[in-house]
């Protein structure tokens, strides 16, 4: 799904094996409050192995005796690896549950509960910290060099191949649901939209990369302000704003697409329609289903980055990234991996 995107930083002469154990993926999810102790709404922060989220929220729903419609998380966690996720479930406060009242089959541990006074919904996560386990590392010399540049300069921001479902099947069902089939399951019908405006972001991306131009301001670009959804389009090109694209202090982005208009402008608007006018299917479809016209950074830094060398060809790699960004982005450009 990934193989045609533009890299950074070309691509790594590095090879390794990724997840050949599921503890060599472990995601650790990062709420953006703490929750108050106090409400109808409990939540379970569960560590999860080999398993994916929606089956653990429906093992969740089975032990409390509940709809699993009842339990609400942030995000879906991969399935290949050790990840731990909050879920919510509005019980009544004389309902009393505990990491000991919940049976949970063994791939599920919970790690703690506790009340809040309001549900847990998409979307609401600082980010996730991950440790990741490289191993049969062709040459680690190497891989540190490219983990140099990756510190400094980041890497594209593209969405990882879990949002596109295996072998791209979501990207398939979008295709069939913009011709006409009707599909009722809101949550799929939710998927199949996030994976084809998702597609046609890292389109947008990599062309910016393959062009050379991911650092590089163009009049009428939509930059965001760092660490904030907000942004401003470019009306002229000065020292100020290159130092300030340099520093890191505004990013550039790419359309999340949707209904209404590309917000960006001149040259940068005419190279955006450029790459989404291969996918007219796809715009139609999103225009139709009324999401709204969002932007995303085409660069993410990866945080708090530190790295451990096991052995001569084993690597532990540690970083946090913000809610929304891909590991497997950080791996793409770091080397070539195989599942095993």
């Amino acid at each position: 799904m990934l193989d045609s995107l533009a890299y950074f930083h070309g691509e790594p002469a590095t090879t390794a094996a990724f997840k050949v154990e599921p503890e060599d993926f472990q995601v650790t999810e990062i709420l953006p409050f703490a929750p108050s102790g106090q409400g109808e709404h409990v939540f379970i922060q569960l560590q999860k192995r080999g398993e994916n989220t929606l089956w653990a929220a429906n093992a969740l729903a089975q032990s409390l005796k509940v709809s699993p419609k009842l339990v609400s998380f942030a995000g879906l966690k991969d399935r290949q690896g050790v990840t731990s996720q909050w879920f919510s479930i509005q019980l009544p406060v004389s309902s009393k549950v505990s990491p000991a009242s919940l049976a949970l089959p063994s791939s599920l541990k919970v790690l703690q509960t506790v009340r809040h006074h309001k549900k847990l919904r998409r979307g609401v996560l600082k980010g996730n910290q991950f440790v990741i386990t490289l191993k049969n590392i062709s040459s680690v010399e190497a891989l540190l060099e490219r983990l140099d540049l990756i510190r400094n300069r980041g890497v594209p921001n593209y969405f990882g191949a879990q949002r596109f479902g295996h072998g791209g099947n979501n990207l398939t069902k979008a295709a069939q649901m913009f011709a006409g089939k009707r599909i009722k399951d809101r949550e799929k019908r939710g998927l199949y939209l996030s994976a084809a405006r998702s597609m046609l972001f890292n389109q947008v991306t990599s062309a910016r990369f393959q062009n050379q131009l991911q650092q590089t301001l163009m009049v009428g670009d939509c930059v965001l302000l760092r660490g904030s959804h907000s942004f401003f389009v470019v009306e002229a090109i000065d020292d100020m704003l290159r130092a300030r694209l340099k520093s890191g202090d505004i990013q550039i982005s790419a359309p999340l697409f949707g209904d209404g208009d590309l917000s960006s402008s001149g040259t940068a608007r005419e190279f955006e329609q450029a790459q989404l006018a291969a996918y007219p299917e796809f715009c139609e479809g999103l225009v139709r289903a009324r999401l709204k016209q969002e932007r995303r950074a085409i660069l993410v830094f990866p945080e708090q980055i530190q790295w451990r060398v096991i052995d001569s060809s084993t690597l532990q790699l540690e970083f946090f990234l913000p809610a929304g960004c891909y590991a497997t982005s950080v791996i793409r450009e770091l080397a070539n991996v195989c599942p095993s």
